[in-house]
């Protein structure tokens, strides 16, 4: 199997004992969709073809895409692959767990998907962790390289031929429906981490930013040229973003026009070895089966 697709079954499996020991739930699935097929393919019909049904509709179940024509055919045969199996087991096995399967049908009708609901419990823990807080101490970078962008802050690139320090983001929209971009160059970048396992981190920029406003920031259409008068700073104090929102730019002086001394052109990178896409896809994309 892949890696990170399940446990290792060897070590599970007790072959003097016939037991399958010690396996967790998402390798009983594993187990039950993907190798009891298999296994039991060379038993008579009677046998083998009951415990494959039972096999299948728990795939077809936990899939990631449920059909309302195959959630009623779903129905229709869970009760004849139950009959079946109570003709293979002994009574005794039988008990309020192994007729569950008839009513899973509608509660997926009602529920949805089986995968929201484990995931629902994840992402509850999830924010439970977030809501205690970051831990106390954070780590101090000086480079992060992320979208496809090296950055680096302004003390590490102030002696260097190269610069990776300039950064934007946009913004919200202002009175004209003109989206709003902040500019400027990154003092420092922080790494925040929350308690919890998975470890979970954000990385942020931290900036003083260019005043966004006309007296600050000027766009010429003529040439299509964004300038930033880098004397003048944004006055409200936000000065933290995401680092997965960040873009790069640089910035070039005019050393030949006095008048615009303080004022800087700003030219956009693009990402190494990445096509950047304005548009998104509204699409979602999921396993049929979860990943360890």
């Amino acid at each position: 199997m892949p890696e990170g697709y399940a446990s290792n079954l060897e070590k599970r499996a007790y072959m003097n004992e016939g037991k399958l020991i010690g396996m967790k739930s998402h390798d009983c699935h594993v187990f039950m969709e993907t190798l009891i097929p298999i296994a039991f393919s060379h038993l008579p019909e009677r046998i083998g073809k009951p415990i494959i049904e039972i096999s299948l509709f728990f795939k077809d179940l936990c899939s990631g895409k449920l059909l309302e024509s195959s959630l009623d055919r779903m129905e229709e045969n869970i009760l004849v692959t139950t009959i079946k199996l109570e003709k293979i087991f002994p009574y005794g096995f039988f008990d309020v767990m192994e007729h569950l399967p008839i009513h899973l049908v509608q509660e997926a009708r009602l529920g949805g998907l089986v995968y929201d609901e484990y995931s629902s419990v994840q992402h509850l823990q999830l924010v439970k962790e977030v809501a205690l807080g970051p831990e106390s101490q954070v780590l101090i970078m000086n480079k992060y390289c992320v979208n496809g962008f090296k950055f680096q802050t302004e003390e590490v690139c102030r002696n260097k031929k190269t610069n990776n320090s300039g950064v934007y983001i946009q913004g919200d929209t202002d009175g004209t429906g003109q989206t709003i971009e902040y500019y400027d160059v990154i003092q420092e970048i922080i790494e925040v981490r929350y308690s919890g396992w998975p470890k979970k981190k954000i990385v942020l920029f931290r900036c003083e930013w260019f005043d966004p406003s006309l007296r600050g920031t000027k766009m010429d259409h003529q040439h299509n040229i964004i300038e930033v008068k880098h004397t003048r700073k944004y006055r409200s104090y936000d000065p933290f973003i995401n680092a997965q929102n960040a873009k790069q730019v640089y910035y070039a002086s005019y050393p030949l026009c006095r008048d615009k001394a303080d004022w800087w052109a700003v030219i956009k990178s693009k990402p190494v070895g990445r096509i950047e896409i304005d548009n998104v896809l509204d699409v979602t994309y999921q396993n049929d089966v979860a990943i360890v």
